[in-house]
C-alpha cells in the first residue's frame, strides 16, 4: 500500500465513523437532513487538495456512494474591491494587505454557502412527489486576476452542485485557529515570539495581530459552528512549509513556464508564518470542538458528545503518515 492511501484510509474510517453525527447534533428539525460537514486543515504544500480529491473519490465511489461536495476556504476570499478597501483602512497591516489571513475572508459568503447547502438537503428531504430538482450554486475565487492580486469570479460563473449531499469537504490552510480571548495572553505571546528567531512576528507591531486575532471570532461563529468533524495535516516543523511551498513552485516553472522565483516564495510564506506561530499549536493539542456549545445542544456534555471529532495526522517531510491520533 502506497503512503498516500495510508494517508486516506485513517480520514476515511474516521468519516465513517461520525455520519450519523448530524443526526445528534441537528435536532429534530435537521435531524435527516443535514450532511456531515468535516473541516480540513494543513499547511501551504502539505497536500491537501490532493488527500480531498482522493477523498472524494474514495468516499463516493464503491462500497460507499455516498454524495460528496468538496469546496475550499481559498474560494471564499474577499472581492478586490473590498481587499483593497481593507488595506486601505489599515495602511500598516502588512498581515492583510493582500488575501491569506483571518480577516480576508468573505465569511458571511461561507456561512450563507453553508447553510444553502443544509437547507438544499433539507428541501430534498421532503417526501412531495414532484420535489423539483435543487442546486447550490459554489462560490469561486480566479488568484490570476488583478496581477495575481485575485478576484472573486461573477456569481453567475460559479458552478452549481445539486443535493442532496452526504458529506461536505470543507478545508484551508487556517482552519481551526481560534482567537485567544484574553488580550493580556496574547500580548504575552507576541512579545515572547518576537524574541526569538526568525523573528517573523517582531516584523509586525501587536496592533496588526491584534486585528487578525479580532477576525478569528468571526470564523468560529459563522464556520466552525457547522464543522462536525476536524481533520489536521501537521507538517514536522514550520522550516518544512517553505520547503514544500518550493517544490510547488519548481512544479509550476516545469509544467507553465512560469512562477515565483525561491526569494518570492520565501518573502510569500514568511506573511503566513505569524499565524502559524500563534495558533499552530494549540490547534495541535487541543480539539477544535473544546469550548463550543456542544454542551449545550440536546443537554448533552462535551465529554460525551465532541470526544473523538478531532484527527491529527503527523507527516514527515517527504508527505508520508507518521502517527494519526485523536485530538480531545
Amino acid at each position: 500500500m502506497s503512503s498516500r492511501l495510508d494517508k486516506v484510509q485513517p480520514i476515511v474510517s474516521h468519516i465513517l465513523r461520525h455520519i450519523p453525527l448530524p443526526r445528534r447534533l441537528s435536532g429534530a428539525e435537521h435531524a435527516a437532513s443535514k450532511p456531515l460537514f468535516v473541516g480540513i486543515s494543513g499547511p501551504q504544500g502539505i497536500g491537501k487538495t490532493t488527500i480531498t480529491n482522493k477523498l472524494v473519490a474514495t468516499l463516493s465511489g464503491a462500497p460507499h456512494n455516498l454524495r460528496v461536495l468538496a469546496f475550499s476556504s481559498d474560494d471564499l476570499y474577499l472581492p478586490y474591491t473590498e481587499q483593497e478597501a481593507l488595506s486601505q483602512r489599515y495602511p500598516d497591516n502588512k498581515l492583510i494587505e493582500y488575501r491569506g489571513l483571518p480577516g480576508t475572508h468573505d465569511v458571511q459568503l461561507g456561512a450563507s454557502t453553508f447553510h444553502a447547502i443544509c437547507a438544499a438537503n433539507q428541501q430534498m428531504a421532503s417526501d412531495h412527489p414532484q420535489r423539483e430538482r435543487v442546486t447550490v450554486p459554489i462560490p469561486t475565487y480566479n488568484k490570476a486576476l488583478h496581477s495575481g492580486r485575485g478576484d472573486q469570479v461573477p456569481q453567475d460563473q460559479w458552478p452549481h452542485v445539486e443535493a442532496p449531499f452526504d458529506v461536505v469537504l470543507f478545508e484551508g490552510w487556517s482552519l481551526g485557529f481560534k482567537s485567544i480571548r484574553e488580550p493580556q495572553i496574547l500580548l504575552e505571546m507576541y512579545r515572547q515570539r518576537s524574541t526569538f528567531p526568525p523573528y517573523y512576528l517582531a516584523k509586525h507591531p501587536f496592533s496588526s495581530l491584534d486585528t487578525v486575532n479580532q477576525a478569528l471570532e468571526a470564523y468560529e461563529k459563522e464556520w466552525y459552528s457547522y464543522l462536525d468533524v476536524f481533520v489536521h495535516l501537521s507538517a514536522p516543523n514550520l522550516a518544512t512549509v517553505f520547503k514544500w511551498r518550493a517544490e510547488q513552485e519548481r512544479d509550476l516553472w516545469t509544467k507553465k513556464g512560469s512562477g515565483m522565483t525561491e526569494d518570492q516564495v520565501r518573502e510569500f510564506v514568511s506573511r503566513f508564518m505569524p499565524a502559524y506561530e500563534v495558533y499552530l499549536e494549540r490547534l495541535k493539542q487541543e480539539s477544535v470542538f473544546r469550548e463550543s456549545n456542544c454542551e449545550h445542544v440536546l443537554g448533552l456534555s462535551t465529554e460525551s458528545l465532541c470526544a473523538g471529532r478531532h484527527l491529527r495526522l503527523d507527516l514527515n517531510e517527504d508527505r508520508e503518515l507518521m502517527q494519526a491520533t485523536l485530538v480531545e
